[in-house]
């Protein structure tokens, strides 16, 4: 059953347009909220004025910070610096708002439209406060303090020191220095978020949030203190998601005032984002600067690396806001060996959206940076860009490999791998010398021209610190299946059917996976980090030997016979020529078991994707050609889903690198906060793209896996990068994404 292409169990219901999203939901009696949110990025609020909405017919309440507790605070879910939580952010603005978008009010009404119309009637003066619209504005002698009682904008400097950088960088044969900067960007998914709150029933109940995703038990933890009641008074479910990239499912405001609203008024409230709400209030992600300096031998090979990295992490430090640039700093030296390794990392707050995990957070923004260095140098010195990468690349035969970094008290210790194959098999599957050759063909002639790009990396996968799974057997001889992990569309219900399947002997489709309910699974973690499959899996496979075990005592008795005479297989038990069923037993009480899987490290992913691309010297615009894209998986479960997530991470990636960008002005004004400016990948703007895997068991888990959800995108910047620098035939980087034409063309202008 493990590695069978099983089709994607609840995809038809999906197809059908059957599927249930939080704006599907609707409750009895169900009231409705709209947010008022800041339009200045940095002011006092003198006063805030609600009569008037609540003069307008079916406005049932307005909250505002009077209604608030102040220990609505949405605090960090991971270990931070010390002094960090003075950044953190109140659930409603307080005094001062620090974003455009900060929430101010909310308004329940009868409807959407009257909640929306009565916004328009409430009364804010603002006394505006002077901005900070970028970290070099923030860092500058004499800038505002964002917070008071803080000694500086920078949140926190984190540093990074293996070996001797300072020392080997100035020995070294050639030294590549650049600075790089990646943009402002958001998970722009398919569905906004939402909520719909029920309140407890006055005669005793729980109040139940229908709606949370990627880490309930996490939310019910930090929300049931701010409610006043206790977790088990307190019930997230969710629902189908659509679409997640690690925004989705964090800690926000609307998460604590929706709620509250609904036991204000004893009824329930739904809320639903609008897409110009999503870009401006949603998490945003990436934006950094990298100055960067990286030394080579004259053959090649690293010599050493030194980097300051900038992260503009918006107004707040909000959930994991240190989570991406701080993952990208341990990551930065990749698959290579870096002897030599300095990084400082400042965390820097600004007046614009809080910051915090987006499809392999920190990844696409360090791979940018390093993947470009390993070009810059194989240019300078003469060599080919593939064979600069294998002499730098660590072997199989090196794992486990410490890289000296940490993040967040984890060491990076590549626990297995082969990376060398890895690369090798995509060099095949480009067929690398003969795309070489056919480029110098093409380029020889007037019109496009063609470049090829390059792009190693290693990603983190199966984060800690432990997840959970809980099977039951049913007297029909289906079984029920619930874990901690959240199911946001890359297929958890089928991957976790097929581990259960292939561990108990029968069919995937007799599991029903269930979506996420705190009513199901007292415990869990959930899903972020390229962790379902290697923790809700491990966990579910000991469920089921725990089920088989409990079910062989059973049957022991039943059969009259000793325990060690009781054989399993495909769902029977058999002794002494007697058999007894899984659903027999469960006729007689309820089979069930639990467990949990405690993830003892981190298992890391090598990855790469190789790119053929054309550039029109006339237009600086970027035809994608032809992709290539692999990653060890570990122990593939489902390969159609492997390489549905291969391709949708390649989508991803094309529209971080060539489209999408969240530009501000210098008062904090989002400028690209609609889809018409917020660009975003057609179909049409895919290649074709050849998905692969490589099989190298994880030693990190008894079931071998790696993750892989964020595995397709994090290359794409820095393998399209390269191929236009390769294609324009300069060795000076592309240093800021996206790549539009207009910022291809001044690279083609300056080369002359």
């Amino acid at each position: 059953m493990i590695g069978s292409a099983h089709i994607k169990i609840g995809g038809d219901k999906l197809v059908k347009g059957a599927g249930e999203f939080v704006a599907d939901v609707h409750v009895p009696g169900m009231l409705h909220a709209a947010v008022l949110r800041s339009r200045h990025a940095h002011a006092r609020l003198v006063s805030i004025a609600v009569k008037r909405a609540l003069e307008l017919p079916g406005v049932r309440a307005v909250i505002t910070a009077a209604d608030v507790p102040e220990q609505a605070i949405i605090p960090n879910r991971i270990p931070v610096p010390p002094g960090t939580e003075r950044y953190l952010q109140p659930a409603i603005a307080r005094e001062v708002v620090r974003y455009v978008g900060e929430p101010i009010a909310l308004v329940i009404a009868d409807d959407r439209y009257v909640a929306a119309d009565a916004l328009e009637r409430i009364d804010v003066v603002y006394e505006p406060l002077p901005v900070c619209a970028s970290a070099a504005a923030a860092l500058e002698r004499g800038a505002p303090r964002l917070f008071p009682g803080t000694e500086s904008n920078n949140v926190a400097v984190i540093s990074m020191r293996v070996g001797d950088a300072e020392g080997a960088l100035p020995g070294a044969h050639l030294v590549v220095r650049e600075r790089f900067v990646y943009p402002r960007q958001t998970a722009a998914a398919m569905e906004t978020r939402g909520l719909v709150a029920v309140p407890p029933d006055p005669r005793g109940g729980e109040l139940h949030l229908i709606g949370s995703t990627k880490c309930i038990h996490i939310n019910r933890t930090i929300l049931a203190p701010i409610f006043g009641v206790p977790p088990g008074a307190l019930r997230l479910t969710e629902v189908d998601v659509g679409g997640g990239f690690g925004a989705r499912g964090e800690l926000y405001p609307e998460d604590i005032l929706v709620p509250l609203a609904a036991m204000k008024l004893g009824r329930p409230v739904r809320w639903i984002e609008d897409r110009r709400e999503s870009l401006m209030a949603t998490n945003h992600a990436r934006q950094v600067e990298y100055d960067v300096e990286m030394g080579f031998g004259a053959d090649g090979r690293i010599v050493g690396l030194r980097a300051v990295i900038r992260a503009d992490i918006g107004a707040y430090v909000r959930t994991a806001g240190l989570v991406p640039a701080e993952f990208g700093a341990s990551l930065l030296p990749g698959p290579y060996r870096v002897p030599n390794y300095s990084c400082d990392l400042w965390s820097v707050v600004t007046n614009k959206t809080p910051v915090g995990t987006l499809r392999s957070p920190g990844r696409p923004e360090c791979n940018f940076v390093r993947e470009q260095l390993m070009d810059v140098a194989a240019r300078r010195l003469g060599i080919d860009p593939a064979a600069i990468r294998r002499r730098n690349l660590i072997t199989a035969g090196e794992m486990p490999y410490d890289c000296g970094t940490k993040s967040f008290g984890a060491s990076t210790v590549y626990d297995s791998g082969d990376f060398p194959a890895l690369f090798a098999e995509l060099l095949r599957r480009l067929d690398y010398a003969s795309v070489r050759a056919a480029q110098a063909v093409q380029n020889r002639r007037s019109g496009p021209r063609r470049g090829i790009g390059l792009a190693i990396y290693v990603e983190k996968t199966g984060l800690g610190p432990f997840e959970t799974a809980h099977l039951e057997a049913l007297t029909n001889g289906r079984f029920t299946v619930d874990t901690g992990a959240s199911s946001m569309g890359p297929g958890l219900e089928t991957v976790l059917a097929q581990i259960l399947g292939d561990a108990l002997g029968l069919p995937a489709d007799r599991f029903d996976v269930r979506h996420a309910d705190t009513a199901s699974v007292e415990s869990g973690v959930g899903t972020y980090g390229s962790r379902g499959t290697v923790t809700a899996g491990n966990a579910a496979h000991m469920a089921a030997q725990k089920l088989i075990g409990e079910a062989r005592t059973r049957a022991a008795a039943r059969l009259g016979a000793p325990e060690a005479e009781v054989t399993y297989a495909a769902g029977d038990l058999v002794a002494r020529g007697r058999r007894v069923s899984l659903a027999e037993l469960a006729a007689e009480r309820r089979l069930a078991a639990g467990a949990s899987f405690n993830v003892p490290k981190i298992t890391y992913a090598g990855c790469a994707v190789g790119v053929v691309l054309d550039v029109d010297p006339e237009t600086g615009i970027v035809q994608l050609r032809n992709i290539v894209v692999g990653a060890d998986v570990g122990r593939a479960v489902n390969p159609a889903l492997v390489d549905g997530q291969l391709v949708g991470g390649v989508a991803f990636g094309i529209g971080n690198t060539l489209y999408e960008s969240l530009d501000y002005d210098a008062e904090g004004q989002l400028l690209s906060g609609t889809l018409m400016d917020y660009a975003l990948p057609l179909a049409a703007d895919v290649p074709p793209v050849d998905g692969y895997y490589q099989e190298v068991r994880a030693t990190t888990n008894p079931l071998g896996f790696r993750g892989l959800g964020e595995c397709g995108n994090p290359g794409l910047g820095g393998a399209i990068a390269n191929a236009v620098t390769d294609a324009l035939g300069t060795t000076v980087p592309m240093s800021a994404l996206p790549l539009t034409p207009a910022r291809v063309f001044d690279a083609i202008a300056a080369r002359g």
